[in-house]
């Protein structure tokens, strides 16, 4: 008897080893759909601690509509024995601790303890391939993208010059201050815009590869600042720039189209007026740009979209501003990121390596 409860003790004492090592979450629920074990992967991938969830139900790792649908499915499968996931792997999503949602693989398996019924879940985070599978999408988007972009520059750039051109002769001739010369004017500001959009979606479809050079990058962030001052219309936001940060190799003609980008933001952000702080320093390898306002910040609704080309909520606006300054850094091996903090305003954080 006592060899059979040291052999039952080593093979439970096996098991745990296994459960516990396994590189996948694995999680054990009963009947009534209570976390009855919850393995160190399964504590990482959701953040929470073992005793946190033990005899909680498991649909609190679960989001709107799968949280409110769990036990409707748990009770019809037990009255039913109609298996609609059970022996089935597939796609699901995952909630963190934190609230942020994460793809995953679950497999589902069913076995019986003491007469009991208990389901394994065994889950493995997909989140590196979804964002692989959606980077290669982009990638394919953007081609075709640049294909087209290159057949309207072709196209319509040339002739759009020639327009323009015709259009200031006519100018010249009308009586200065009359109608007609008011509507010449409009014509061509308009023109003027239409050939602003194809520069822009140009640079986005095909940026130019960075030519690298040692570049101080609060220097760069103080002549840009400059230029903005020049516009008239935004003469009354005040451009303060602090830190330092050891040099990095980038391209200086690229990096002052992101930054001259963040900050028309922030000033049209703030309406004109207000106060941008730019700060600059070097953590762990990286150097860190955060162009900061006191504007009203951006709801979490258009936050999750800012980096998604031509949505923007500006009138006038193309929506290619942010998308082409995140092709531009990453050009660089960096990585740019908004964020609005709980006391207001927005900053935009953009990383690149020092080496």
């Amino acid at each position: 008897m006592r060899d059979n409860d040291f052999a039952a003790a080593h093979d439970a004492a096996r098991w745990r080893s296994i459960v516990e090592s396994a590189v996948d979450g694995i999680i054990v629920i009963d009947d009534r759909g209570c976390i009855e074990a919850f393995n160190p992967a399964a504590e990482r991938l959701f953040g929470y601690s073992a005793p946190e969830v033990i005899g909680r139900n498991v649909n609190m790792l679960m989001p709107s509509p799968y949280h409110e649908e769990h036990d409707g499915y748990l009770h019809r499968y037990l009255d039913t024995g109609a298996k609609k996931i059970i022996g089935i792997g597939r796609e699901v999503t995952g909630k963190r601790k934190d609230g942020s949602r994460f793809p995953l693989h679950l497999a589902v398996g069913e076995t019986s303890v003491d007469g009991t019924r208990k389901f394994t879940g065994i889950l493995h985070d997909l989140s590196a391939r979804v964002a692989m599978e959606q980077q290669l999408r982009e990638q394919a988007a953007l081609a075709r993208l640049g294909e087209m972009a290159a057949v309207l520059a072709h196209e319509i750039k040339n002739p759009l010059a020639a327009v323009r051109g015709a259009i200031e002769v006519i100018g010249t001739r009308l009586p200065a201050g009359s109608r007609d010369a008011a509507i010449v004017k409009e014509i061509v500001s308009r023109v003027d815009s239409l050939n602003a959009l194809m520069k822009d979606l140009l640079l986005f479809a095909r940026p130019p590869r960075p030519n690298p050079i040692s570049v101080a990058i609060p220097m760069l962030v103080s002549s840009t600042a400059e230029l903005l001052r020049e516009d008239p219309a935004l003469n009354a936001v005040q451009i303060e720039v602090e830190g330092t940060a050891p040099p990095v190799q980038a391209d200086p003609g690229l990096l002052q189209i992101v930054f001259l980008n963040l900050m028309v933001n922030s000033a049209q952000a703030m309406r004109g007026q207000g106060k941008i702080k730019v700060s600059v320093e070097a953590s762990n390898g990286t150097c860190r740009i955060a162009v900061s306002d006191n504007g009203p910040g951006i709801p979490s609704d258009v936050r999750e979209k800012i980096f998604t080309p031509f949505f923007t909520t500006k009138s006038r606006g193309t929506g290619l501003g942010l998308p082409t300054a995140k092709r531009l850094i990453e050009a660089h091996r960096g990585t740019i990121d908004v964020r609005c903090p709980a006391e207001g305003g927005t900053t935009v954080i953009v990383q690149l390596p020092t080496h």
